[in-house]
């Protein structure tokens, strides 16, 4: 097993996920579940989160670009490999060799795929993106996957859409999410009728939209455990795979009056014992929570004195049992406060941008009944 650094390290907790996964399930009501584990499966590593799914019997992967592609590949050997975004000309031999299966993200990206196909004599295997509302990339019309399906050197292997606002009970976005269902359903009905499968299901689909069905579901971030919107609850009782850990690495007391971290944005108004924690904003650990967040050590709560540093922060434990190496809980899964949902909405922000931010420095330890079973060092 590889050494892990205990300076700062991320589990991922494979009970929390292989939970999470037969929920997910359920909630499909049978239907294929595409696991979605671009951006190195927002954070959690990719190559322990698909290895661990491959054996839940999930057999579909979508991913962001060619390279995370050939990355995965290496990890899923038979796998299908969907890359959600755009590819350049000069990879799709890359493509070709890895067996993957690439977005036409419009009618003159397919026109050129299937140039690209017929120059080579080869057939390329697509999924086509239907634009219903995002307004981001995909097609508008039927006439234009019509197109598209005729067209020499193709493979479509599937249709399929991005809902905007699927994760909202707002009447409105309820009506917005239903009509990008509609639009998706009269621009696909030739791929349906010619059996190509078609899907528009993402974590929000999954868990609100079970009517829309598909040949096939998108399970993005309700994988990791966090929610699509905290502002709505998620009905499924999934629960957070990633835990963010530091070891203390000092100990010291200062004095009233004691300025501390950069800037003396914090003084002391008491003598104060602080506990120095080696993680800070080029881990991943948002500069954002300076004075304002908290971790806990020993089950207890430590907050933030003064600025996040580059690599260090230091934590109030004045009257707390705190030595050396004791284990500071950054994110949890269990403690409420630190789970990163609830940390991204004392940021401004959502819980998949905290996950993806923690660094390629951070080791990730794939951990299961406690104990761990591998780690991934990225440097």
């Amino acid at each position: 097993m590889d050494k892990l650094l205990r300076r700062v390290w991320a589990e991922i907790d494979l009970d929390n996920l292989d939970h999470n996964i037969e929920l997910i399930k359920q909630a499909a009501g049978g239907i294929p579940i595409m696991a979605v584990v671009k951006a190195d499966a927002y954070g959690h590593s990719a190559d322990i989160i698909a290895a661990e799914l491959w054996e839940k019997g999930i057999k579909s992967y979508a991913v962001s670009n060619v390279l995370e592609a050939i990355d995965l590949r290496k990890t899923l050997g038979t796998a299908q490999i969907v890359i959600f975004g755009y590819c350049d000309p000069e990879w799709q031999q890359e493509i070709i060799d890895g067996g993957f299966e690439q977005t036409a993200a419009s009618l003159s990206h397919a026109k050129m795929l299937s140039g690209i196909a017929v120059e080579r004599g080869i057939s390329l295997k697509v999924h086509v993106k239907v634009n219903t509302g995002m307004n981001r990339v995909g097609i508008d019309t039927a006439e234009e996957l019509h197109e598209i399906l005729a067209l020499p050197g193709l493979d479509v292997r599937g249709v399929y859409t991005h809902f905007s606002v699927a994760d909202s009970s707002d009447p409105d976005d309820v009506r917005y999410t239903q009509s990008q269902q509609a639009k998706l359903d009269a621009v696909s009905k030739e791929a349906r009728e010619s059996g190509i499968p078609v899907y528009s299901r993402n974590s929000g689909g999954i868990l609100y939209h079970p009517q829309f069905g598909g040949d096939m579901v998108r399970s993005g971030i309700i994988t990791y455990g966090c929610m699509p919107n905290t502002a709505l609850p998620v009905p499924i009782d999934i629960k957070p795979v990633m835990r963010l850990r530091a070891a203390v690495c000092q100990i010291k007391t200062v004095p009233a009056g004691s300025a501390v971290s950069y800037g003396r944005t914090y003084v002391t108004d008491r003598e104060t014992t602080l506990a120095v924690v080696p993680v800070g904003y080029a881990d991943g650990y948002s500069r954002g929570l300076s004075g304002k967040g908290a971790v806990y050590i020993n089950g207890k709560r430590a907050p933030i004195t003064g600025r996040v540093c580059m690599d260090q922060m230091m934590v109030d434990v004045t009257g707390l049992d705190v030595k050396v190496g004791d284990i500071a809980e950054l994110y949890s899964d269990t403690i409420d406060e630190i789970k990163a949902d609830n940390i991204a909405e004392t940021l401004g922000t959502i819980g998949y941008e905290l996950l993806c931010l923690v660094s390629k420095r951070v080791p990730r330890a794939a951990v299961r009944g406690g104990e761990i079973l591998r780690v991934v060092n990225y440097i």
